[in-house]
């Protein structure tokens, strides 16, 4: 059977999304190859969560196409309604997947930024956290029925656990995880030596992450109108908001490492209006020196703006001009001496 106008629709929409992810993922590739930054664990699972959507997308026209999603059950054959709980079932393992992934993607971004002890403790124990809980809701989702084929056929004897109710309390913890990864930079963007206005501006750049609170927030909303007597047509818009969360989830997630193509972009310094927001100095004649350690938030930052992070930077001087600049304590010694002829000597000391 061929899709139904609700179907095409959803296709059309997650198509776009899927094609958005693609895009951002191969920008991201080639801006770490472009900046010959070594390739860490968020890069590949970045490009990881990008096929699992890729199969999400494949699963959805399957869905819409063979399994009856977007019409009314009265209309399906029970061929049909076989298809539409396998591929269901499918989904559900390629989400819960997808999810976990593109999270600890993020947290693991925010590690090669941001190299502070505490932090550093903070993202690992997060980390932790959602990969724990994602291994045991992928688990529990093999074993929501026993036997598993009683999920998809009905004609077996099986015991099932409520599965609507298992995925709410799913999205409910990603909804945490998400205000948490949210969250989490603040402090970090805050402590950084720069004019309020610059920490602003790159609170918008991790901020646009909070669409995709709203997108899980709404998941849940969705899931609540699943009629158990309709499911195959009233699961229209969970099943839009299952591929618009983790989409937007994984463009955020390549948005700033894709901003490092763009210089012009860059935040200016609203100091003086015109001069960059860093300045290295490599410079022998330089006044003042920065009291920013190697590991701390402003030099890490730093270093991402410059696509060098988690690479190791030599220099003569110091790293970087910041707020928090002293001038060099130089003493200089002068002696002169005048003999009583016309002929005087100056003698300069430093």
């Amino acid at each position: 059977m061929a899709p139904s106008n609700r179907g095409w629709a959803m296709i059309e929409i997650v198509s776009v999304l899927v094609g958005l992810c693609l895009v951002s993922t191969v920008l991201r590739v080639f801006a770490r190859l472009r900046r010959r930054v070594g390739f860490g664990i968020d890069d590949y699972l970045s490009m990881g969560s990008m096929v699992l959507m890729i199969g999400m997308l494949v699963e959805l026209i399957l869905w819409c196409a063979i399994g009856g999603n977007g019409t009314h059950v009265t209309e399906l054959s029970p061929k049909t309604l076989t298809n539409y709980w396998k591929i269901f079932l499918a989904n559900q393992f390629n989400y819960f997947l997808l999810c976990p992934a593109i999270k600890i993607s993020i947290i693991c971004f925010y590690r090669r930024v941001f190299t502070t002890p505490k932090f550093q403790t903070a993202t690992f124990a997060l980390n932790t956290l959602i990969a724990a809980w994602g291994t045991g809701i992928f688990l529990a989702c093999a074993g929501q029925c026993r036997p598993l084929r009683a999920y998809w056929d009905k004609s077996i004897e099986g015991t099932c656990f409520n599965a609507n109710e298992f995925i709410i309390v799913n999205q409910a913890f990603n909804v945490l995880m998400d205000f948490a990864i949210l969250i989490l930079p603040i402090p970090m963007i805050w402590n950084l030596h720069r004019a309020w206005q610059d920490k602003l501006a790159l609170n918008g750049v991790f901020a646009l992450g909070a669409f995709v609170c709203f997108a899980s927030i709404y998941r849940i909303v969705v899931l609540f109108w699943i009629s158990p007597d309709d499911p195959t047509y009233t699961v229209y818009q969970a099943t839009l908001w299952t591929h618009v969360e983790p989409a937007v989830g994984l463009i955020c997630s390549n948005l700033p490492i894709i901003r490092g193509l763009f210089p012009a972009l860059k935040l200016k310094s609203s100091r003086n209006g015109t001069g960059p927001a860093y300045i290295n100095t490599d410079y022998s004649n330089s006044m003042f020196l920065s009291k920013s350690s190697p590991r701390s938030p402003d030099l890490e930052y730093m270093k991402m703006q410059a696509g060098v992070y988690n690479t190791k930077v030599e220099s003569p001087s110091p790293g970087f001009l910041g707020s928090d600049l002293r001038p060099l304590n130089i003493n200089v010694q002068t002696d002169i001496s005048i003999s009583p002829d016309n002929n005087s000597t100056t003698t300069l000391t430093h």
